[in-house]
């Protein structure tokens, strides 16, 4: 069981302590959007059963645990730095030093995970090796024999393994420094792969589970990547006179050095990371040459702020954290600030990617190894091959696709052209959370989608663009279209939302009734609102017919029963097989003579799960069972996709 009690009481209860508590539990259920966060492999990775809400406690005060002496020291620690330093650089220190990252703000992660730097948070080698020189360091300046000194920077790490919450990175961490430290004091050196091969194992035997942790895939592959690859460093083929060339030697270990261990690292956590995420950064690299050395100098200095005896070296070396901090702060949201941080590769079949991940442990010895390369060239062949037959596949069976994602009390659909071309229809809400961040952009990655053609925002009520501006921001958007009317309301979250795609060059395009977007195959016609007067935000939803291999499909907003009339005085022919209800089933659309001229075979409703307008409407779903129209509803299916072929029709959902 985990409990969090996220106001700041005074009275907080200890580890060791008992607690006794009500809760109200809440339903799990599974992902309703492809992508998306399973709560309940999740919980079942943690050993947890389920998740709910105090409704009040006690504690009672239990016996003394090594854990409560962790707690203190934790506590101490955040003490002396919250004295000289802000809350927010007081979690990034606690974070970066003691594993707790309860206090670094949400917006600081979030830019972190999309410049590929997530990794520098979490406490791993990285901060190990980091710690464990400077207490060889430390110990070898007190004139402490050799020996004496290993086996004192051992116990210290064994013992800094529960304090940061024993992960098993850090563990992985640990268990490298110490293998090969204990080796030398027997006079038998470990060799490094062999040192996490034991890591791995003794990992792994006492819960087999955790080899299924992508955290954990993470840590090992980065790590075996640096091992493998660093003795065959491009570097050792050039000549020994220009080796030693005083210049050459400086550039090497300042730029290319480190560049080359984290192209390692980069290509061996690469297969690991399609196959979880469908995402790579193209940044990550340089984020790793220019803001990890940021992070490294920030954490000598709180590490040497709280060895500082005295107040004013403290604040002094609090100081300095600072700077530091604050500096790859910066350069991480200038980094993560631009739409392609992430970028989409994949989803790859599982053959593929083990292909990928046997090649990139054969090219450090490809070029002097015949029977390497023989292998390297014949998991190109495989890759190609899968490559070329899925391309083919394509072209030869045609089609067009509509999903209405599930983004609860809200509209956002999916439109992808034969061409395999993207247009994204509306971007949820962003009251409860961000439909773009949290839902939109996770989905675009998991099904593949580089870029979208355009992002259209049928008219600006917060359920139709709230997410927006996180999908401008996060994902490559080629054009925002929207309605002129639409551009000239004043709300300030939608002018957010226009700004933000002039402020990233995105062209903003007007339309209306009468534009037409058509390629082979397939075209998107605007069937509403007319261009000339400008009407209430629902009647003057943006309404668009999408056609092709001799189907339809209408989208309609939150268009009203007048918007409706007005379509039906100009289109003669508005026949679907598919409708998306206006405004979510509400009682103010979908009346019984446009649903009579639109005759779909099926009808969407996006509505949220026990939403407050409790949509769709009883009126609505009456006048559907009496015309004989099924309809599918996101609240109880989840994200839906409708797939045209020129001869039939289908459509998944999540449930």
């Amino acid at each position: 069981m985990r409990l969090t009690e996220k106001r700041n009481l005074p009275d907080l209860p200890l580890p060791g302590d008992s607690i006794c508590f009500e809760a109200s539990w809440y339903p799990v259920t599974p992902p309703s959007v492809p992508g998306a966060f399973d709560t309940q492999n999740w919980l079942k990775s943690q050993n947890l059963a389920a998740y709910g809400k105090f409704k009040h406690w006690e504690a009672y005060p239990g016996d003394w645990t090594f854990e409560r002496s962790f707690f203190k020291f934790r506590q101490f620690m955040q003490a002396r730095f919250a004295k000289f330093l802000d809350p927010a650089e007081t979690g990034l220190l606690m974070g970066l030093l003691a594993g707790d990252r309860s206090g670094i703000p949400e917006v600081l992660r979030s830019d972190f995970q999309r410049s590929g730097l997530v990794h520098v948070l979490a406490i791993s080698g990285f901060h190990v090796v980091l710690l464990a020189g400077m207490l060889m360091i430390f110990l070898k300046a007190t004139g402490i024999p050799h020996k004496i000194v290993t086996i004192i920077a051992s116990i210290l790490l064994a013992i800094y393994v529960p304090v940061t919450g024993g992960s098993p990175a850090v563990r992985r961490a640990v268990m490298m420094f110490v293998i090969p430290q204990i080796g030398t004091l027997f006079g038998k050196p470990a060799n490094t792969l062999n040192s996490l091969g034991v890591a791995l194992l003794l990992i792994i035997l006492p819960e087999p589970s955790v080899i299924w942790n992508p955290g954990f895939q993470l840590s090992f592959a980065a790590t075996a990547g640096i091992i493998i690859g660093t003795p065959h460093n491009p570097t050792k083929l050039l000549p020994d006179s220009f080796k030693q060339n005083k210049l050459w030697q400086k550039i090497q270990s300042f730029a290319i050095d480190p560049t080359y261990v984290t192209l390692c690292a980069t290509l061996a956590t690469a297969p690991f990371l399609i196959h979880h995420f469908k995402t790579l950064s193209p940044f990550a690299w340089f984020g790793n040459l220019i803001i990890v050395p940021a992070i490294s100098l920030g954490m000598q200095a709180g590490l040497f702020a709280q060895l500082s005896p005295v107040d004013f070296i403290c604040g002094t070396f609090c100081a300095a954290a600072r700077f530091f901090l604050r500096l790859a702060s910066l350069l991480t949201r200038i980094l993560s600030d631009c739409a392609a941080a992430s970028m989409t590769v994949g989803p790859f079949p599982p053959a593929v990617l083990l292909a990928l991940g046997i090649l990139i442990l054969l090219l450090p010895v490809c070029y002097k190894n015949y029977i390497a390369r023989k292998y390297a060239f014949l998991c190109i062949l495989i890759a190609a091959a899968l490559f070329a037959f899925e391309s083919y596949h394509e072209v030869l069976h045609p089609s067009w696709t509509l999903t209405t994602i599930d983004v609860g009390q809200g509209d956002s659909h999916l439109v992808k052209a034969p061409s395999g071309r993207y247009f994204l229809v509306d971007a949820g809400d962003n009251s409860r959370q961000d439909s773009g961040k949290e839902i939109i952009v996770p989905f675009l990655h998991h099904i593949g989608v580089s870029k979208l053609d355009a992002l259209i925002i049928t008219h600006p009520d917060k359920d139709h663009f709230g997410g927006a501006k996180s999908i401008l921001k996060m994902f490559p958007v080629k054009e925002l279209w929207t309605s002129d009317c639409s551009m000239k309301e004043s709300k300030p979250d939608w002018q957010q939302v226009l700004s933000e795609a002039r402020k990233r060059n995105v062209p903003i395009r007007n339309i209306h009734r009468g534009i037409l977007w058509k390629e082979k195959y397939f075209e998107m016609r605007t069937i509403h609102p007319r261009n000339d007067v400008c009407v209430e935000a629902n009647e003057g939803s943006i309404t668009l017919r999408l056609k092709g291999f001799g189907h339809s499909a209408v989208l309609t907003g939150d268009l009203t029963v007048k918007g409706e009339k007005e379509i039906m005085k100009t289109d003669a022919y508005l026949k679907s097989d598919v409708l998306k209800l206006g405004h979510h089933g509400s009682k103010t659309s979908s009346s019984e003579p446009f649903l009579n001229a639109v005759s779909p075979m099926y009808a969407i409703i996006p509505s949220g799960r026990k939403n407050r307008f409790r949509h769709p409407h009883k009126q609505v779903t009456d006048r559907l069972d009496s015309l004989h129209i099924p309809y599918i509803n996101t609240a109880k299916k989840g994200t839906i996709t409708f797939t045209f072929v020129p001869d039939s029709i289908s459509y998944t959902t999540m449930w």
